[in-house]
């Protein structure tokens, strides 16, 4: 993670870029903007009442959603591209039609542009017959007034519009469609686009506003397009009610004619039914056939009781004959025992004797008694038969008998009228039972029929009230009309310089910021160690021709004692009682500073007193070549001089800078991998030595390149692996690494080498330099080190 006082230094290290590319992106804008093209402002103001307008509805409720689809629609028709190329077309005839330039209309630089620019064909369909009638006069719409000067007709213009708008559609390669189609300023589509449409917050209002280089141009664009606008979208509303109305009255019409049709069918069924009222007809019908019924039955059951009654008088009157030949015994017998009585009393008044008379008298008098007897049964039957059960006399039966033979006659005509009258009910109610069910048919015919107007009708006031309604909102009214801008839009001049320097320094501080944190070299010994995963042993600076006012010399005499204290360190923990320590100088690459570090290591232990042996393979060796001068680049953009000081002696490699190191040359052969001590290196290549050295330096050749003898680095007491720090490393670079290790037993540790030298504060501290104590305090507040200065 970049540190705060990381962040100062390295802007600090881009200052010039981070300052110069801000004043270059604001002296192009100063260029580019010294002659600006100025820009007129106009707008107006449409009242359109779809919100909080007065409706004919009087249930309607506001609808939210229903309000916003409805000013969509609006604003839709407004951008819409016909709606464009009208008041492109319009704008057109209104500028031919004038006799010279007008700057209420149009600038005089623009109408000279505009009669250059259109070809005689299309003056050939200006219409100017200057009918004074067709003029629109001061007591005219000020809106539509505005659009034409007083030597233009509105019916020259109407005409105008149309001629052009034919000729427009006519095909796509006249000089009308290109103007429209192609990037004119004034007239195209492009141009016309640029009129902005929005509603006024949740208010009714939408305001219509424009901006063009031309003042007059300005104006009257936007009052053609408010006219436009206000017809078009009133035309597409009515249009809408108008066909749903026209649909509901069709459909009222056919429902008519069919109510109509099934009402005459219930007429002519009434007809031929003689039908007035069928459900009092049938109920009345109902009642009387009822209340017939229980007369007929109580008719006939008093006409069989008449007829009883008749038939149990007449058979008592049948029995006369018998009263008669009962009352003729009667008195025979009555004359007999009269008789009888008669010859009792001579018999009593005889003078017969006792018994005869006794005799006499007794069977006078039984036959007496039964006489008697008998006179007294017959009188009783006589008397049953002359009276009725109830006691009546016979005589008094007569009149009962012809009053019920009459009642019963009346009775028996009574019933054949009544089973007349059955016989015609039973024929009407034949008729009025499929009479009833046909007739409900038809009721139920005209009730749909009739409950479908209804509803038609129903949906054709309502279509009318939206239609009338439809024709209040549609009827937008211009609320603010557009003015005539005296004065320019102000340049965004000023704004631009603050934004092109805001911007220029914000990119190149970006683009510098992503590209370190996407560096991914090694760069320095944080990074480093985090890549190569080894101990470092050191760093080595990149030795620059002009390093300002730091003292390289110091710097690396402190960094080589820093490195070669490790170095002692690291031999002495092997715990090997040898004299001589065998240090080995690798890299993965070639040109990696290992000749230099070896060289240098080398002097450091001879001066101390070591004797020291160092053996470099044999190789082709060319000095780097040394710019003379520092590029233009890096002098605009104020880097340091990047140029290495070839000349420095701690870069020197040649004989004469070896001092009292004593060096030998080996040769890369097939042998050299079988070596496993320097001693093995020295016999291959016959070399002698007189002395038994403290340390021998071994350098070897790029390990990616060339193949390396395993047992000498696994018997070395200390591999020392160099690397750049402007390089990358690669997942071949880990993998060698990596099997190097199961080799030196940790007896690896790495050199970085050529480090800036602002990295190298992360081992030494602050760079021994001369400092201000303004900076010096201002470095130690971005490292928050307030009271770094106090002594304790």
């Amino acid at each position: 993670m970049m540190k705060l006082i990381d962040f100062f230094k390295l802007v600090l290290r881009h200052k010039v870029v981070l300052i110069g590319t801000p004043i270059v992106l604001a002296g192009l804008v100063l260029v580019l903007t010294t002659n600006p093209k100025y820009d007129y402002y106009s707008e107006t103001m449409l009242y359109t009442g779809l919100a909080s307008g007065s409706s004919v509805e009087m249930e309607k409720s506001f609808n939210y959603f229903a309000t916003n689809i409805a000013f969509d629609n609006l604003i839709n028709i407004v951008n819409s591209r016909e709606t464009q190329e009208e008041v492109a077309i319009r704008l057109l005839s209104q500028h031919l039609l004038l006799d010279s330039y007008n700057p209420r209309y149009i600038s005089e630089d623009s109408y000279q542009k505009l009669m250059e620019t259109v070809p005689d064909e299309i003056f050939q369909m200006v219409v100017r017959e200057g009918s004074d009638s067709s003029k629109v006069t001061t007591t005219d719409d000020d809106q539509l007034a505005a659009l034409f000067p007083s030597t233009i007709s509105r019916s020259d213009y109407e005409q105008t519009v149309a001629k052009l708008s034919e000729y427009m559609r006519s095909s796509n390669t006249n000089f009308v469609y290109e103007l429209l189609n192609y990037e004119d300023e004034h007239y195209s589509i492009k141009a016309i686009s640029e009129i902005k449409a929005v509603r006024m917050s949740n208010s009714d209002l939408v305001k219509i506003s424009y901006q063009m280089d031309d003042p007059g141009i300005c104006q009257q664009t936007l009052a053609i397009f408010s006219e436009v606008c206000q017809r078009r979208y009133q035309d597409i509303k009515e249009n809408s009610s108008d066909a749903v109305v026209k649909y509901f009255e069709e459909q009222l019409r056919m429902a008519e004619d069919k109510l109509k049709q099934a009402e005459n069918t219930l007429l002519e069924f009434n007809k031929d039914n003689n039908i007035i009222n069928y459900y009092e007809q049938s109920k009345a019908v109902a009642i009387v056939k009822e209340e017939m019924e229980v007369d007929y039955n109580k008719k006939k059951a008093a006409l069989a009781g008449a007829l009883a009654a008749t038939q149990t008088i007449e058979e008592k009157i049948a029995i006369q004959d018998r009263v008669q030949a009962k009352s003729q015994a009667v008195l025979d017998k009555k004359r007999r025992l009269g008789d009888l009585n008669f010859e009792v009393a001579m018999v009593e008044s005889s003078t017969l004797d006792q018994e005869a008379k006794s005799a006499r008298l007794t069977a006078l008098k039984e036959e007496a008694s039964r006489l008697d007897q008998e006179i007294r049964t017959g009188v009783n039957e006589l008397y049953s038969y002359q009276n009725s059960i109830e006691g009546v006399p016979l005589k008094k039966t007569l009149p009962d008998w012809m009053d019920n033979t009459v009642k019963s006659e009346d009775l028996k005509a009574e019933l054949d009228a009544m089973d007349d009258r059955n016989e015609e009910f039973q024929r009407r109610y034949a008729d009025y039972a499929p009479a009833g069910a046909n007739l409900k048919r038809i009721e139920r015919e005209i009730a749909v029929a009739e409950e479908g107007y209804l509803d038609i009708l129903h949906g054709l006031n309502l279509a009318k009230l939206k239609s009338q309604d439809n024709e209040l909102s549609s009827n937008l009214k211009t609320f603010d009309p557009p003015y005539f801008p005296l004065s320019p839009i102000p340049t965004k001049r000023k704004l631009l310089l603050i934004a092109s320097v805001f911007v220029g320094f914000i990119v190149v501080l970006a683009v510098i910021l992503v590209m370190e944190y996407f560096d991914n070299t090694l760069k320095n010994l944080k990074n480093a160690s985090k890549k190569i995963q080894l101990p470092a042993l050191g760093v080595i600076p990149k030795i620059r021709l002009n390093p300002g006012q730091v003292d390289q010399t110091i710097v690396l005499q402190r960094l080589m004692q820093i490195i070669m204290q490790k170095l002692k360190r690291a031999c002495h923990e092997q715990g090997m009682e040898v004299s001589t320590k065998t240090i080995l100088m690798i890299s993965t690459q070639a040109r990696e500073g290992k000749t230099v570090m070896g060289k240098n290591m080398g002097l450091f232990l001879a001066n101390q007193g070591k004797r020291v042996l160092v053996l470099n393979y044999e190789q082709h060796r060319s000095s780097p070549k040394q710019n003379s001068r520092v590029s233009l680049t890096h002098k605009l953009l104020g880097y340091p001089d990047p140029r290495v000081d070839q000349q420095h002696e701690f870069l020197q490699v040649d004989e004469q800078s070896w001092g009292i190191v004593d060096t030998a040359t080996y040769t890369l052969n097939d042998s050299f991998n079988a070596v496993s001590s320097y001693t093995d290196i020295l016999k291959q290549n016959k070399i002698s030595s007189d002395f038994a050295p403290h340390y021998v330096i071994v350098e070897l050749p790029g390990l990616l390149n060339h193949t390396y003898p395993m047992d000498l680095v696994a018997q070395a007491d200390l591999s020392v692996l160099v690397c750049r720090s402007n390089r990358l490393w690669s997942e071949a670079d880990k993998t060698l690494i990596d099997n190097l290790k199961t080799l030196t037993n940790d007896r690896l540790q790495f050199v970085l080498n050529g480090v800036e030298l602002e990295e190298i504060e992360a081992v030494l501290g602050d760079l021994p330099k001369d400092r201000s104590q303004v900076r010096s305090r201002l470095k130690n507040m971005l490292r928050f080190q307030f009271y770094a200065g106090n002594r304790i």
